[in-house]
């Protein structure tokens, strides 16, 4: 229920929610266009419609020595071409044996691979998956990262290196998808341990727990929130809390002096914004004979008069002796005390009878 899910995500890192709905079955999109730098493989259908003086169609699937056969030219090695380049060499193959005939050349159905999930994941193991998947596809497909798994290092290894190191919050924030992975056959994603997190509490757009990177600044974690509600930036409070060897430090930060927002964040660190109450204590609607009637923003402790005031004053026909003031929590008390005067007076006269 909605209760023990608040009280499970209470030391999730931002993110992390996205893979509670995962999908329990993955299939991959077959109907996108796929890219020239596709590296083929093993498995991989081949289809070559050959036309002019010869005219023939084959579909042929890339056999485990890496090639294909075709009718009058022979084997062709395509194993750790892109797509690009074994176009170009099916061209030449058939332009060069076949005198006036032409080749087009598209792939069919992709190959299957298989990869390793590592290190902190929701579900470590191998799976097959289509060849044409990314790194996000498989994070999704095996419920993304544990609990205490890292969301901003997850790394890409390829023949014992390496070669990418994945940040989802580029995804998350930013809608950045250029440093996802095409995956190849054998290649592990391992997911280390989150190691750095400081919490963002109070009045921002987005309050969360959120993972660090190395050199991440206050002004990072600003921007991970969201940024501060308008009411903060006009006359708000911020206060950084942080855990010193034997104690808790508080450093109160000025809102108008910008310097502090290269601080580099620590693990642990706590940064919290305060509106003034002042500015958010109420609304108040002000209507009849003033200059500019309508709804306004109250200070704590602010007369009538200084709404009034503020109002423009009243107009030529006020009668400035005579005011009805209603209040809403005093109206719903008054209903309340009506109401039970009713049901007591009700139950009197059936007493009587």
């Amino acid at each position: 229920d909605l209760k023990r899910y608040k009280e499970r995500s209470q030391n999730w890192v931002y993110g992390y929610e996205i893979f509670t709905s995962s999908p329990t079955t993955f299939a991959p999109a077959t109907d996108i266009p796929i890219s020239g730098d596709y590296i083929l493989g093993p498995g991989d259908e081949v289809k070559v419609q050959i036309f002019g003086n010869r005219n023939f169609q084959l579909n042929s699937f890339i056999t485990r020595s890496g090639e294909i056969t075709l009718p009058e030219i022979g084997p062709v090695s395509l194993v750790g071409l892109n797509l690009n380049q074994a176009i170009d060499l099916i061209n030449k193959k058939v332009s060069s044996k076949l005198i006036g005939t032409e080749a087009y050349i598209t792939l069919g159905k992709l190959r299957t691979i298989t990869v390793y999930v590592l290190g902190e994941a929701y579900q470590p193991g191998s799976y097959k998956v289509s060849s044409f998947s990314t790194l996000t596809n498989l994070l999704f497909v095996t419920g993304g990262v544990s609990e205490i798994g890292s969301i901003r290092n997850i790394q890409v290894k390829r023949d014992g290196k390496t070669i990418s190191s994945f940040d989802l919050y580029d995804v998350l924030l930013k809608g950045d998808t250029s440093k996802d992975v095409l995956l190849q056959q054998g290649d592990t994603i391992f997911i280390p341990l989150i190691e750095n997190k400081a919490a963002v509490y109070g009045s921002f757009r987005r309050p969360h727990l959120f993972e660090l990177k190395e050199g991440d600044t206050l002004g990072n974690l600003i921007s991970y929130a969201g940024g501060l509600k308008n009411q903060v930036r006009i006359d708000g409070k911020l206060e950084l809390t942080r855990f010193a060897k034997d104690s808790i430090k508080v450093r109160q930060l000025d809102i108008k002096d910008t310097s502090w927002l290269s601080t580099v964040v620590r693990d642990g660190d706590t940064l919290s914004a305060q509106a003034d109450s002042a500015l958010t204590h109420g609304i108040v609607e002000l209507t009849g004979e003033v200059k500019y009637p309508g709804f306004y923003q109250i200070k704590r402790k602010e007369k009538l008069s200084s709404i009034i005031k503020r109002a423009g004053g009243y107009s030529d026909s006020a009668y400035p002796y005579g005011a009805v003031f209603t209040r809403t929590t005093v109206a719903a008390q008054q209903r309340l005390s009506y109401e039970r005067s009713a049901d007591y007076l009700e139950q009197s006269i059936a007493d009587a009878v």
